[in-house]
């Protein structure tokens, strides 16, 4: 019995499709070889960023620290918990950084890649707060006493997205070298904010960042500046009389005439903190905790560093 020429053409035309859907998924559009795109969760957002413009439109990522929020404090959520435990992969902090994300990374079973980017990093010792002064230093503190903020330094920002771009290649081999070719765009976007913060910092008549927020020990170790941390300056504790003397001599001995605080600090204590010291005050961003409405508007890592860079030269009196 012969086949009708109509339904010839039509299973040609269907066996064309298949063709074509089995073929679709190449190297040069989004996803994996089946075409699903890769998950990943990050675990705030200088890694989120890190993993988004690395992984393009070919991965799916989810962010475990709300926006605006601060990630040493985070608390997973049933949610969170299932993002985790459905994700190919998951970027985070070990150490004591995130314990309850810790705890959920250890839970999982072996399909799931995860990578902790203080592996190979030479981590910094925390620093003591300014000798003087009473109270707790306002700043998270990994296992052994080392100094978390990795990330304020640009340079080990780029460090991290070429850590992403590597796991994501052996996820995903076939589209391994468009993850290198955007962590090469990246780490180059960093180096030229790095030597934005180079020529800025060159000439100060002060090399000594006097901060109430414990988190810039990794830049100031790239642009050879001091760090120091005041001792009982936070949200929730005003420093007592000796604590602002010790302050005061500190910023006169080092010709420090701008005490930097976080935005959590509120504006009236850290106003007050700096009239009894005379000196004035300015904000240094952590990139912790950039708030929705400013992702909304564009802000990504660069632009508060280079915010952070603008109070430095203007602070440091550089130029």
């Amino acid at each position: 019995m012969s086949i009708p020429r109509n339904l010839l053409s039509l299973a040609a035309a269907a066996t064309l499709t298949v063709a074509a859907a089995a073929c679709g998924s190449s190297a040069d559009e989004p996803g994996t070889s089946d075409g699903a795109k890769i998950k990943v969760v990050a675990a705030f957002y200088p890694l989120q960023e890190a993993v988004e413009r690395v992984g393009g439109d070919r991965i799916t990522v989810i962010g475990l620290t709300p926006p605006g929020g601060g990630p040493h404090d985070l608390e997973l959520t049933p949610k969170n918990v299932e993002s985790i435990e459905g994700a190919d992969a998951v970027v985070y902090l070990a150490k004591g950084f995130q314990p309850a994300v810790e705890d959920a990374v250890a839970g999982l079973d072996d399909g799931t890649v995860t990578l902790d980017v203080l592996d190979g990093v030479d981590l910094l010792p925390v620093e003591d707060g300014l000798e003087g002064t009473n109270g707790e230093v306002d700043g998270e503190e990994l296992e052994g006493g080392f100094d978390p903020h990795i990330w304020v330094d640009p340079a080990l920002q780029a460090d991290i997205a070429t850590e992403v771009a590597a796991m994501l290649g052996k996820l995903d081999p076939e589209n391994a070298e468009a993850y290198e070719s955007a962590a090469g765009e990246y780490r180059a976007e960093m180096a030229a904010l790095g030597e934005e913060f180079t020529t800025g910092l060159t000439e100060c008549e002060s090399r000594t960042i006097v901060t109430s927020h414990r988190a810039f020990a990794y830049l100031a170790e790239a642009y050879d500046l001091n760090q120091i941390a005041i001792a009982g300056i936070s949200p929730d504790d005003e420093p007592d009389p000796k604590s602002l003397e010790a302050v005061a001599a500190a910023a006169e001995a080092e010709g420090v005439s701008v005490i930097f605080f976080e935005s959590a600090v509120p504006k009236d204590l850290s106003e007050t903190v700096a009239n009894e010291i005379g000196a004035t005050t300015d904000f240094l961003d952590p990139v912790e905790t950039i708030a929705t409405e400013d992702l909304d508007a564009g802000v990504d890592y660069a632009a508060v560093q280079r915010k952070n860079l603008d109070s430095l030269t203007k602070g440091l009196r550089c130029g």
